[in-house]
């Protein structure tokens, strides 16, 4: 009972049920049922007053094609060749209301509305023929039943829209409007159908054959409409009509197609056409009015109702926001207990995931287990007892485990580091003697044979100590080797290519003299040692790998040492990942055994601010550009100073000429580097100590 009396201890599960789930079936339900619908009613009595105000264009050019028709019939039925006669009026104003009416057509929206689009394509396609029949009748080319026929047919067609209209929900009023404007557009065409008919009967005074049976159709659909408009609509409607059409022009009209009717077996009709096509026409524009009025009306009553619609869809959809604001209210009060140790949780996970356990995993790659001493896992401070808490204390233990483990690594880094060092010092020492002792029997032998097996003993000890010398620094650790006084460059370029393997391939051209500082000097020996091993490792046995020095053009008091080689070169992506690594400096990588040159050659220039790049070489290969800055360069006298970029004199991307070194020759302590044991007495003392199978010249081994 305590935990289901307080949220904070409930389950997540039970939470996540009673706030989303009630609150989205309500939401669901509302929006499903009160606002579709509401939205859907809008949208139906909008385009239901898209059409009702669609019927004004279309209406207008009914009345101007029966104008038309009625005024035809008569030209057709007096036989006036070549000339129109009076229908230049009724041809222009039933353009006039072709173009509205197109217009009209073109804004409307009839995606949705299948029998609409077809009723409108009908009348397109039939309003493309009034040219032709215009020109039938200009040329007289077609009878007078086909040519009132083809008018007839427009009209329909246009009439047809009525019943579209009907088809759509525009409620209980605009429906019953609706079908008394189409019964009335009905009578309107009879009656204008009877003025045709008549208008050719008088043109000739007299009905031809057929003529008859036409006039009294048309009298007889003319009364059957009136009396369906009359029968369709409502009272005030009925009261309008009766109201509006009235007065001498229809008494007129009537008498006359009765008399037309009596005098139909005579041989003359004596009525007067234009007298007939007034009083018809006056008619006709009183049922038009009335035809006018209640198509107002149901303009006005289709726009009321949408509007009214339209804002009951605006009504329900605010009620809707107040409802679910009230319910987000109360879900906001309710998932409060449960958000806010979320958010507990997740800054914490946040800050060990960015700074704590990044920082720990830093030092362990520092491998130094004495760093890790004052790590400790900082609670997440969620008490709860609900899934949330579970989690935190788990997340808790995570971060312990972590320590732990970080501690754990660090230390076992840290013995392993030890392993190097002492098994690397115990084979230093050893190296050393085996080096003194090889020593010693160079200078006691005569046989050059010999000396020269001798001096390539000596060559693969010195490679031995290299290498124990790449574990130190492997392991964090100092080489144990020292020099104290600076060197000539060239010197050391000949030093380091001693300790390569494949010496004989080494060529030293070195373009530039200068001095290197004492505490620099054994790292650059052994870094371009690795470089120069790299070199030849990855080449042709029978080809060169050339080692020059000049100038930089971006700052000349630098220098740059190229190692060019003629191998196969590198991929693009090879060179990238190769450059990272050298970039790359003081993070232990378990990859360096695989590449362990490359990884002490990062290690040594970084103690000193060398940067190493490999580069694709101009022809074929791999070029190593090694720069060493200005400060680890000594110099002595004023020239020297200016060769090396510290005066205006000399353009950046000048080589220097070579200068006699300021420093005396540095192969003369064989005990001190036993790296250059092998040249402290063949370099720089008599020619018959130097051995016979490595000869040196001022440019390097040859």
């Amino acid at each position: 009972m305590r935990h289901l009396a307080r949220p904070q201890n409930w389950r997540v599960r039970n939470k996540l049920t009673a706030v989303v789930l009630i609150p989205g079936l309500l939401a669901g339900v509302l929006t499903t049922v009160s606002l579709s619908r509401t939205i859907g009613d809008a949208d139906d009595y909008g385009q239901f007053a898209a059409l009702a105000r669609l019927q004004r264009p279309a209406l207008g050019l009914v009345h101007a094609l029966q104008d038309e028709r009625d005024a035809t019939a008569a030209f057709v039925a007096e036989r006036r060749e070549g000339s129109r006669g009076g229908l230049g009026e009724p041809r222009a104003a039933a353009d006039t209301a072709a173009v509205a009416y197109r217009r009209a057509v073109g804004a409307m929206d009839t995606s949705g509305d299948p029998h609409l689009r077809a009723a409108l394509r009908r009348a397109t396609e039939e309003l493309r023929t009034l040219g032709g029949l215009r020109a039938a009748v200009d040329e007289a080319g077609l009878t007078q039943g086909a040519i009132v026929t083809g008018y007839t047919v427009m009209v329909s067609r246009l009439l047809d829209l009525g019943p579209v209209i009907a088809e759509h929900n525009g409620g209980g009023t605009s429906a019953q409007r609706v079908r008394a404007l189409n019964a009335l557009s009905v009578a309107v065409e009879n009656t204008s159908r009877v003025r045709a008919e008549l208008n050719a009967v008088l043109a000739t005074g007299t009905f031809l054959v057929g003529q008859f049976p036409d006039f009294a159709g048309a009298v007889a659909r003319q009364q059957e409409s009136v009396d369906d408009f009359l029968a369709t609509t409502s009272q005030p409607q009925r009261t309008l009509y009766a109201d509006s059409v009235k007065g001498t022009s229809v008494s007129a009209t009537q008498a006359t197609q009765e008399r037309a009717a009596e005098q139909a077996q005579a041989g003359r009709i004596s009525i007067e056409p234009a007298r007939w096509n007034k009083v018809a026409s006056h008619k006709i524009a009183l049922m038009r009015t009335v035809e006018s009025r209640i198509l107002d009306e149901l303009i006005t009553v289709s726009d009321a109702s949408h509007a009214s619609r339209r804002w009951a869809a605006w009504w329900g959809a605010a009620g809707l926001l107040a409802m679910l604001l009230a319910t987000g209210w109360v879900v906001t009060a309710a998932v409060r207990s449960m958000t806010r140790p979320l958010r507990t949780l997740r800054a914490s996970a946040l800050d060990v995931a960015h700074h704590r356990l990044p920082e720990a995993l830093a030092r362990l790659r520092q491998a130094d287990a004495d760093d890790l001493g004052d790590f400790r896992a900082t609670p997440t401070g969620v008490v709860s007892e609900d899934e949330i808490g579970e989690v935190a204390q788990a997340f808790d233990a995570v971060q312990n485990a972590a320590v732990r483990l970080a501690t754990d690594q660090a230390a076992l880094r840290s013995h392993i580091n030890g392993m190097f060092v002492h098994l690397s010092r115990r084979n230093q020492r050893l190296v050393g003697k085996l080096l003194s002792e090889i020593g010693d029997l160079e200078q006691d032998e005569g046989d050059p044979e010999r000396l020269a097996r001798l001096f390539r003993l000596d060559h693969l000890a010195t490679q031995m100590l290299r290498t124990d010398e790449s574990l130190l620094v492997l392991a964090g650790s100092e080489t144990g080797r020292g020099w104290e006084c600076p060197m000539p460059l060239s010197e050391i370029l000949l030093a380091a290519s001693a300790e390569v393997e494949q010496y004989a391939r080494v060529v030293c051209r070195p373009a530039v003299e200068a001095d290197v500082a004492g505490d620099t000097v054994t790292d650059l020996v052994h870094l371009l040692a690795e470089l120069m091993e790299n070199a030849t490792h990855f080449s042709g046995l029978h080809t060169a790998v050339t080692v020059t020095c000049g100038v930089t053009g971006d700052r000349a008091a630098d220098l740059v040492i190229s190692i060019v080689d003629e191998g196969a070169g590198m991929t693009p992506e090879d060179m990238v990942v190769t450059n990272h690594r050298l970039a790359s400096v003081g993070a232990f990588d378990p990859e360096a055994g695989q590449s362990m040159g490359l990884f002490v050659v990062s290690r040594l220039a970084s103690r000193h601010g060398i940067s190493v790049a490999l580069v694709p070489s101009p022809g074929q290969g791999t070029t190593a550009l090694v720069r060493l800055p200005g400060h680890l360069l000594t110099r002595r006298g004023d020239p020297f100073a200016d060769e090396l970029g510290h005066t205006g004199a000399q353009h950046p991307g000048q080589a220097l000429p070579p200068q006699t070194s300021a420093v005396e020759p540095a192969f003369g302590s064989a005990q001190d580097w036993l790296a250059h044991r092998r040249f402290s007495d063949g370099l720089h003392a008599a020619a018959d100590h130097r051995p016979p199978s490595v000869p040196f010249t001022a440019e390097g081994p040859q």
